[in-house]
């Protein structure tokens, strides 16, 4: 919704990725958000290393030619001069190839984070189950979406422990004493039976 109010399109959850997939309307947006970061620069200091300028696109390539991937990477090297965590950029294939399309959405959750840093309206509110979703992830795959989940508030809650002992009623614990009394051979313990 933001990046579509910016861009002046209509972006929603399902045309938003087939709408970016070339990477001219992501350098279009940086073009917008560069406004905020000139005016934030030329009123605070100690901000030489953000970006001086916005990426220029090819706005008419298609969703897999060599101009879409410069776009995309042109894109999110500026991204990185936003001072945006490394772990919150996706990679180019993550949306030239489609295979990281919430990576593609954690990124754009953390530009508008960094444009509204910058002095730039940007309304990135979300519902608390977005919050509860990226701290599933950030847990299930490590610190990755640990940025995004934090800005969405909220504090990380632990993850259901489980103890992965067998009980000696548990039907596992059954299945394993019945293989181990049908190897153990006549006069000799079970473990002895893998020595070679």
């Amino acid at each position: 919704v933001w990046m579509g109010g910016i861009l002046g399109e209509t972006l929603n959850r399902e045309n938003l990725i087939p709408q970016i997939r070339n990477g001219g309307p992501l350098c279009r947006l940086a073009e917008f958000v560069q406004e905020s970061v000139d005016d934030f620069k030329a009123n605070n200091e100690d901000n030489d290393d953000l970006p001086s300028s916005a990426p220029q696109a090819n706005l008419t390539c298609g969703a897999r030619s060599m101009e879409a991937r410069q776009n995309v990477t042109k894109f999110l090297d500026w991204v990185r001069k936003m001072r945006v965590p490394e772990s919150s950029i996706f990679l180019p294939d993550d949306l030239l190839k489609l295979k990281g399309k919430m990576n593609v959405v954690n990124t754009l959750l953390a530009v508008a984070r960094r444009a509204k840093d910058c002095g730039m309206s940007a309304d990135i509110d979300a519902p608390p189950k977005i919050a509860n979703a990226f701290k599933g992830l950030e847990e299930k795959f490590g610190k990755k979406f640990e940025h995004t989940a934090t800005a969405f508030g909220g504090q990380k809650q632990a993850l259901k422990e489980t103890d992965m002992k067998l009980s000696s009623t548990s039907p596992w614990k059954i299945v394993q004493q019945k293989i181990d009394l049908i190897l153990q051979l006549p006069g000799k313990p079970a473990y002895e039976i893998f020595r070679a």
